[in-house]
């Protein structure tokens, strides 16, 4: 069994090593956006519960590295489902540079929901943030966005906050309100073998013990991110003695904390453990989706 433990940590290891430069991004293709189509149809608005808040704020979806629309779905039907949400945008960013939105829109439209796609999602960080920003642009032009919420899965989290931290007092953006991040590697692949239990990490200080590029890149620019944001990060554990999700380490996805320490208006935190926590299966975990639809709506 040690044996076969032992084996395990070295192939862990090895896709960690592996990974790295994926989560870095290292391509330097950058594709513009070179035009902006639209194809909306006529549908009547759902009947949204009292249970919640309803307003014109959008709610914009992001998938991360290898992901698509089906990152996402699970966390959109369920919003819909409980009535707290109505998904009324689909948004591709193509490789040639368009960008096409549909779905339907009017202006009393409350608590919209935007799925974006990105059909290169092996494209370098950079790009994507980059291409996450003309979708906000678009949505405050166009549709009269002026308020938007924002869910990511993976390296969609990290786009998230990068987009937030390079463009964080942008007029031509709506003001962004409130943050979910699911499983996000803030601080790359550090931390993925961690020693520790899970319930010393739980009390450890989200401060990473060594800080990747990336995420000391990040922090140069912290105070740049927006004021009066709210956060809710969620955590995921194999519960397999390693301290990760099966991708990204506890350790990682919860250094954001102490990337926007004093810049947010308010953080929480969640850790799942078990199979229901593996990094693939977070966002599809019917209590992410309870606690996304509570914290947003």
């Amino acid at each position: 069994m040690k044996r076969y433990r032992a084996g395990l940590q070295l192939l862990l290891v090895a896709f960690v090593i592996s990974a790295a430069a994926i989560l870095i991004g290292a391509r330097q293709s950058d594709t513009r956006i070179t035009k902006v189509t639209s194809d909306l149809q006529a549908k009547s608005a759902l009947a949204l519960s009292n249970k919640y808040q309803k307003t014109k704020t959008a709610t914009v979806f992001l998938h991360g590295y290898d992901g698509g629309a089906y990152s996402t779905n699970y966390l959109i039907k369920k919003a819909q489902q409980a009535g707290a949400a109505q998904k009324a945008l689909v948004v591709h960013v193509y490789k040639d540079g368009v960008m096409a939105f549909k779905g339907y829109w009017h202006k009393s439209l409350k608590n919209p929901m935007v799925q974006i796609v990105f059909e290169d999602n092996h494209a370098s960080q950079k790009t994507q943030i980059y291409w996450l920003h003309q979708v906000l642009v678009q949505l405050k032009a166009k549709y009269g966005v002026t308020q938007y919420n924002a869910v990511g899965h993976s390296l969609g989290c990290n786009d998230i906050v990068n987009q937030a931290l390079k463009y964080g007092h942008d007029k031509k953006l709506p003001t962004l309100k409130k943050i979910v991040t699911i499983a996000g590697p803030f601080d790359g692949l550090t931390g993925y073998l961690s020693s520790e239990t899970e319930a010393t990490v739980k009390k450890l200080a989200a401060k990473p013990t060594r800080f990747t590029r990336h995420f000391a890149e990040m922090l140069k620019y912290r105070h740049n991110f927006p004021t009066n944001v709210k956060m809710l990060n969620v955590v995921g554990d194999t519960n397999d003695g390693f301290n990760n999700d099966g991708y990204v380490g506890v350790a990682s996805a919860r250094s954001v904390a102490y990337l926007l320490r004093h810049e947010l208006a308010k953080y929480q935190e969640k850790i799942y453990s078990g199979a229901d926590a593996a990094h693939c299966a977070l966002n599809q975990n019917p209590q992410v989706a309870h606690a996304m639809i509570a914290f947003l709506w």
